[in-house]
């Protein structure tokens, strides 16, 4: 509210020179000349000189033409925006606010874009559409974080702790309130700090008036009204929005009328006195009027309805005789009503309600001139905005449509790439096969030809060993008849021992040479036997199960062991060590290929019998 009062004084002055001194400067840029000009139209514009400033922002408009940077035109149109607004033209200050919009893709500067959302929010805010109001101005403050525009962000948090307060919820309104307060202060600006102490003091006193038993809340809403006016009176200066402080004191005594005792009234009008000569000053009919109507309210609290009346007749002169305040005028002359009809003068009272009709009237007529606009901007911002969401359905659609293509395109290369793949895998497959096919046809070749020679070979070992089992055997027989020969020489000899004494010498020693012989005819028949089991065909397969590896000592041991022998027994028969007999059948049982749980007795005994 009061970030766009009229401004004033000294500092109103100060600034209006210096900015009239960078416009007229030949040195100036032509982008600095247009950031004075759009700041000087609203100074003109608050000192109700629109037709000037609305010349001045269109001049600047012209200059922002030759400026690539969009910034330049962001600016002037949101300034536009602002000033068609005071205008009350809020049809145009959208399409400003629209053009500004346009100009945003043609800059990169953040503060800019910030404060075009800044500007929307506002526009939306004035308009009552809140919801679209917050938005914009939180897309405001994304943009503006961390960049140094604290005014801004009081500016910001402002409006936000009003949309809240508009809500009811106190404590978000609160919140914003301290932060517009921190970001006013680090910005050093007098007029933001104390525009920020009044949402302080506003905030406060909602907050208790939805709950008075916390006094405190009172006290803090009166602590920071007073530091409006401290502030505004020790740097008058510096302050350009004088109505902040003409609020303040009009707000200290409202807070005296409506919450403390009556003899409170002298501190009031030490207040509302303030207020008048601020309000007066600035031509603030707003000001003026409530000023009025708190004191006309203590005189009825004390029943003086003349001295109420006067004071009532006072507010309307004072309104008549300046432009505007058609509302304010309409509820002077309501209470004007309500103090006569109060007082018994029922055909005055009947008077002043007919004059209250008439402002009422023309009230209505204006309101529903604003109301007309504002639906009307409503609608043509809705309407933007469902071009817009048409046009970025279509977008997506467009976008999805291309993706599905794409997809399609890449779907078909993919299959194309698959085929050939495959027609490339079965090629080579085929190839492989034949290939295979090939090798396989060689492979059985071979192994026929191996298995073949394997055996030729195995009959031709066969035939050697039966040829050397014959020839044993022709041994055997010759061995044989010469042991009997041997045998019958013998048998005589044994005759013609029985003939001499068994003391003597000789017979002992002739007896032991019989004995010897005797056990070496045993000897012979064992290995008689032993050649005699021993079969061709076993030594075949042991050799064939060794792969040929089993020496001629190997298949002796596998003898002896078919024969039943011990390890001891074949030791003593081929006069070795039974550890040696140990080792080699170790050594037969790697080259049969026999696994270490096997047994060699058994796999021989099988073979064997088979």
């Amino acid at each position: 509210m009061a970030l766009f009062s009229s401004v004033g004084g000294r500092a109103q002055s100060i600034i209006t020179d210096s900015l009239h001194l960078v416009i007229d400067r030949s040195s100036t840029s032509n982008g600095e000349r247009i950031e004075a000009m759009a700041q000087l139209s609203k100074i003109i514009a608050a000192q109700n000189k629109l037709p000037e400033a609305l010349k001045l922002a269109t001049k600047a408009q012209q200059l922002s033409h030759r400026e690539k940077d969009g910034r330049y035109g962001v600016l002037i149109q949101s300034t536009l925006s602002y000033l068609h607004v005071q205008q009350d033209s809020l049809k145009l200050a959208f399409q400003a606010i629209d053009s500004a919009e346009q100009y945003l893709s043609r800059t990169s500067d953040k503060i800019i874009q910030g404060r075009v959302h800044f500007r929307k929010g506002w526009l939306e805010h004035i308009v009552e559409n809140t919801d679209k109001a917050y938005q914009e101005m939180l897309e405001a403050l994304r943009l503006l974080e961390g960049e140094d525009t604290d005014l801004y962000k009081s500016n910001i948090y402002h409006y936000l702790a009003a949309i809240h307060a508009y809500w009811g919820n106190t404590d978000k309104q609160l919140h914003y309130t301290r932060l517009c307060r921190d970001a006013a202060r680090r910005s050093g600006n007098p007029d933001a700090i104390a525009n920020a102490y009044l949402s302080m003091g506003t905030s406060y006193l909602y907050r208790f008036r939805k709950d008075n038993s916390q006094r405190q809340l009172l006290d803090s809403a009166t602590y920071f009204y007073q530091s409006v006016l401290r502030l505004t009176d020790s740097l008058k200066s510096r302050i350009t929005l004088p109505s902040t402080r003409g609020i303040a004191a009009l707000n200290m005594a409202n807070l005296y009328f409506e919450f403390y005792p009556i003899f409170y009234q002298d501190s009031a009008e030490v207040y509302l006195n303030e207020a008048l000569t601020t309000g007066k000053k600035i031509n603030n009919v707003e000001i003026i009027a409530n000023s009025y109507g708190i004191l006309s309210e203590f005189a009825l609290k004390e029943n003086d309805y003349t001295r109420a009346e006067a004071l009532l007749q006072m507010a309307l002169t004072e309104t008549i005789n300046r432009p505007g305040g058609t509302r304010s005028k309409g509820r002077i002359t309501n209470a004007l009503a309500r103090v006569a009809e109060e007082s018994g003068n029922l055909g005055k009272a009947l008077d002043y309600y007919k004059q209250y009709m008439e402002y009422d009237k023309d009230l209505f007529d204006k309101e529903k001139l604003s109301i007309t606009q504002r639906l009307e901007a409503q609608y043509q911002s809705e309407k933007k905005e469902l071009a817009l969401a048409a046009t970025k359905q279509e977008a997506l659609f467009t976008k999805k449509l291309n993706h599905y293509y794409l997809i399609t395109i890449i779907a078909g290369l993919i299959a194309l790439f698959f085929l050939f793949r495959s027609y490339h895998f079965k090629l080579k497959s085929s190839q492989q096969k034949q290939l295979l096919l090939t090798g396989e046809k060689n492979k059985a070749e071979l192994q026929t030809n191996l298995k073949i020679e394997e055996t030729a070979r195995l009959q031709a070992e066969r035939e050697l060993m039966q040829e050397r089992l014959n020839q044993l055997e022709k041994e055997l027989l010759a061995g044989t008849l010469q042991v009997a020969e041997k045998n019958t020489l013998m048998q005589d000899l044994k005759d013609k021992l029985s003939l001499l004494d068994r003391n003597d010498p000789l017979y002992r020693q002739i007896d032991r040479l019989i004995s010897k012989n005797h056990d070496m005819d045993k000897g012979y028949d064992n290995i008689r036997t032993e050649l005699s089991e021993i079969s061709p065909d076993f030594i075949a397969g042991l050799q064939q199960k060794a792969e040929n590896k089993l020496t001629r000592l190997d298949l002796k041991y596998c003898s002896y062991i078919l024969m039943g022998l011990t390890n001891k027994e074949i030791a003593l028969k081929l006069n070795v060590d039974p550890k040696s007999i140990r080792m080699a059948r170790y050594r037969i049982k790697q080259k049969l290929n026999l696994q270490k749980e096997e047994s060699l007795d058994h796999f021989i005994s099988k073979l064997g019998i088979n």
